[in-house]
């Protein structure tokens, strides 16, 4: 349990910028096509958060950390 709290507390950012995208995205996507399915758009979370760790890890890479 204080791994997935340690997560959650390193990753709120991600996560929550992931969900917010996603429900638009998922809308978006529905609207368009005219009918519900599933499709690549609910991928948006976890492309979200690894991006932001990809990004963050190029940081410090960049500062020689």
């Amino acid at each position: 349990m204080r791994k997935v709290r340690q997560l959650l507390r390193e990753n709120w950012i991600p996560i929550t910028v992931g969900i917010l995208l996603t429900k638009w995205a998922v809308g978006y996507a529905y609207r368009m096509r005219g009918y519900d399915a599933i499709g690549s758009e609910w991928l948006i979370l976890p492309f979200t958060i690894f991006i932001f760790n990809w990004g963050k890890a190029a940081l410090e890479d960049l500062r020689g950390e």
